[in-house]
């Protein structure tokens, strides 16, 4: 049987070591209990500083390091070039000017991060190495049904995290009495099985507890700003206030819209009249992927698929409206092409 070791018993059995090494491993010195404390509290300094730094990025470590050993080494030079030209005199003991490597490898240092992290000089294997951020999926975004294509079709990558009541409310709902409520269920319970099968590929699904329905709105946004996450809705509500917050959000809302082709002015579309439009004489027609085109003098053409040519594009935050005229013929009349 092999015994694992975690992280933290390694960091206690090296506090007591250096503990015991402090009671009985000082020359000339009978063993002290002062000794042995004092061994645990370098230990325990050691391991504060071990888990502060382990958090830093490798290329801050190195930019920071790298800069304060040339700074501590250009200010000994300084010290050495002052005493060899007789500008100080050399005095015993501690002198002042002690602290010019000091200052130097502040200075250094600082200037070897920042300018080293602008050049980008070793981030290329952290790049390389990069973890997607995980996305918190609430119930909105299960039900609108949207979330599952977009993963498979590589949009939106995981990891991604759940509320662990969703099941129990998507069978709750799923078991309403209300024809609406009963279908958004069932939608949002076929949406999460699609979820589970395609995430394995984009970083797992995980579920967790958010505590009970009316905190957890208020848990979700406090594990996005404790965790940095990215939130996938189309709650409104939520939306807003994790926008205010600062956070990373991708509303379903805007997805639609932003992934529609855009239609130029003058460009020719081929399209069947479904209904009467706002004003006088205005037909509406639809492209295949939802777009509404408004045509100005095509009344008379309901029903008709016809061509016309687009000549001004209004966008915002509902869609896309186009706006076209009649397409001429060289003779002058309409094209149409079938009843």
């Amino acid at each position: 049987m092999v015994m694992k070791i975690s992280g933290w018993e390694i960091r206690v059995l090296f506090i007591l070591v250096l503990g015991l090494l402090g009671t009985f491993a000082f020359d000339g010195f009978s063993p002290s209990p002062w000794f042995g404390l004092t061994g645990l509290g370098i230990g325990l300094i050691a391991v504060l500083l071990q888990m502060a730094f382990v958090k830093l990025p490798a290329d801050e470590i190195i930019y920071s390091t790298v800069g304060a050993i040339i700074g501590l080494v250009s200010g000994i030079l300084v010290i050495v070039a002052l005493r060899m030209g007789n500008l100080i005199m050399a005095e015993s003991g501690v002198t002042p000017l002690v602290m010019i490597p000091f200052a130097f490898a502040y200075v250094f240092g600082h200037v070897a991060l920042t300018k080293g992290k602008r050049l980008d000089l070793l981030s290329a294997e952290e790049k390389s190495e990069t973890v997607n951020t995980p996305v918190l999926v609430d119930m909105s975004a299960v039900i609108d049904g949207r979330v599952a294509d977009l993963v498979l079709a590589g949009l939106v990558r995981g990891p991604f995290i759940l509320p662990g009541s969703i099941k129990k409310n998507l069978e709750e709902m799923s078991n309403s009495e209300d024809i609406i409520e009963r279908g958004r269920g069932r939608r949002g319970a076929e949406t999460l099985e699609r979820l589970e099968e395609t995430a394995g590929d984009s970083g797992g699904l995980e579920y967790r507890d958010f505590g009970k329905s009316e905190k957890e709105r208020f848990r979700m946004l406090d594990v996005l700003r404790k965790e940095g996450l990215s939130l996938l809705s189309s709650d409104k509500d939520i939306l807003d206030i994790a926008i205010k917050e600062g956070n990373h959000v991708i509303n379903l809302e805007e997805v639609g819209p932003a992934s529609r082709p855009v239609t130029l002015p003058g460009e020719i579309l081929t399209l069947k009249m479904i209904r009467k439009g706002r004003n006088p004489k205005q037909a509406v027609g639809f492209m295949d992927d939802g777009t509404m085109i408004v045509v100005e003098g095509a009344e008379e053409k309901i029903g008709d698929t016809i061509e016309v040519q687009a000549h001004t594009t209004f966008r915002s935050s509902g869609g896309t409206m186009v706006f076209a005229r009649l397409q001429q013929n060289d003779n002058g009349s309409n094209q149409e092409h079938t009843k």
